[in-house]
């Protein structure tokens, strides 16, 4: 009953119509390719870092570095990504961020050239990456565009679906990060050994750019179908964007984030929590286990394990939002269903992390460290979709504040992780219990202080 109101509460107005199950459909499938595309520019370096480093002469300091340099932009955009989204409208904002994130990640092995022309190459690679004013042109990283994606696809899910499709839909779209991952790591392993890391960054660039091309087609499309409508409120023939055309022409008092009454709730912050101690595992994962790997077991291939934990979390990222409806339907209680599945993930890549301090044949590393990325995946019907729950009007803002957090992540934990393996001379048992104690917090305090319920 508390949902069916909520539900009735955060409907569309006029002028945000909902979906019909065609363009539903459409839309997730575009998103979802999307954020594949996204995810896979961004994994592009952590899948070259031994390579580049082992030209460029860095050590695990300068790694952790530049690994965590793109985050601080990162970090920095996350909440005006999501206001921004949430006014401007997330079809002009996607349009404009992809054909930025898609050029600059196709130039980028130009651009690591070209700093080490310069007296201070690790400056200038570290300045590239971690611009934070928009208006910096050439010089924004690759990823400080890319962080309005996410808000986006938020705020653009919110809009046009019922509170009960949102958090099975946004969880869909989110798991398309994770494909891109493992095809990053598929591809990029192959092309490491046949073409070398520069052909990695041009192809997923040029792939990008391709999706760019599909967006902006079919935006174009549904705007032209949308000019020539009658008006009439047929949901099957409800023009695509015209929400996000329209979405404010209402009074902007309508559009003001209660910041106060939000911040002020432990809830919230019981997300937050959460979302910043399963962030700095995924990303210390995410950027250190190429290191790992080559590392520990020199002999090992690549393509194995840069693919195998990848493929693992796609499978349970895109199924965890049909875990999570179904959950409901047992528990009847949509906050109850969250903090099982945010338990269960966290819960679970703690205990594999501190597994993993042990030794082991290349074969149980493996298998451990895709129980832990498998296990990532259940976030995505747990804290990942919370926003929806807690500000369905304002979910592109909240959500940009939560992916803050796991920004703030990327570049204090995967620095701190670079750090500790330079200082203790590569004492991987460090990192990994350090990564899994955080794990553990913020599974008790989502469970005790977590919830589904509306806030703003």
């Amino acid at each position: 009953m508390k949902l069916l109101q909520q539900d009735i509460e955060s409907r569309p107005t006029s002028c945000d119509k909902l979906w019909s199950r065609q363009e539903c459909r459409l839309w997730t499938a575009n998103l979802f390719l999307g954020t594949c595309m996204l995810y896979a520019a961004r994994v592009a370096l952590p899948v070259c870092a031994t390579v580049i480093a082992h030209e460029y002469s860095w050590n695990k300091n300068d790694a952790g570095t530049v690994l965590s340099s793109f985050f601080w932009g990162y970090a920095c955009t996350q909440i005006i990504a999501g206001h921004v989204a949430d006014r401007v409208g997330a079809e002009k904002v996607l349009r404009i961020c992809t054909l930025t994130w898609a050029l600059l990640t196709f130039f980028t092995p130009l651009l690591f050239d070209l700093s080490y022309s310069t007296n201070h190459p690790m400056l200038f690679i570290i300045i590239i990456r971690s611009a934070t004013g928009v208006g910096q042109g050439f010089s924004s990283n690759t990823f400080l565009l890319a962080a309005f994606h996410l808000p986006s696809m938020a705020s653009m899910t919110s809009r046009h679906l019922t509170s009960f499709d949102k958090g099975r839909i946004l969880g869909i779209c989110l798991a398309g990060s994770h494909l891109g991952t493992a095809l990053a790591g598929a591809v990029g392993s192959i092309l490491l050994e046949t073409f070398g890391w520069r052909a990695l960054f041009q192809c997923v660039g040029l792939m990008s750019f391709l999706w760019w091309a599909l967006l902006r087609f079919m935006l174009t499309s549904r705007n032209q179908s949308s000019d020539l409508d009658d008006g009439k409120s047929d949901e099957s023939k409800a023009p695509l964007v015209s929400g996000l055309r329209k979405s404010f022409s209402n009074s902007s008092s309508e559009n003001v984030v209660p910041w106060n009454t939000l911040l002020k709730h432990r809830s919230f912050w019981a997300a937050a929590v959460a979302q910043y101690c399963g962030a700095n595992a995924y990303y210390t994962l995410f950027s250190w286990l190429p290191y790992y790997f080559a590392d520990t077991y020199p002999d090992a291939k690549g393509v194995i394990y840069n693919v195998v934990p990848s493929l693992a979390i796609v499978i349970t990222a895109f199924f965890a939002p049909f875990i999570a409806t179904s959950l409901f339907v047992y528990v009847h209680s949509l906050t109850l269903t969250r903090k099982l599945m945010e338990g269960i993930s966290l819960s679970a890549i703690a205990v594999c992390l501190l597994i993993s301090t042990q030794s082991m044949s290349f074969s149980a590393a493996l298998f451990t460290f895709t129980l832990a990325m498998a296990a990532r995946g259940f976030h995505h019907g747990g804290v990942s979709v919370n926003p929806c729950d807690l500000a369905p009007n304002h979910t592109g803002s909240v959500f940009g504040v939560f992916n803050a957090f796991s920004a703030i992540t990327g570049f204090v934990g995967v620095y701190l992780a670079g750090y500790i393996l330079h200082e203790t001379g590569s004492t991987w048992a460090y990192v990994f219990i350090f990564t899994s104690l955080q794990c553990f917090i913020g599974a008790i305090v989502f469970s005790l202080f977590g919830t589904a319920n509306r806030i703003i």
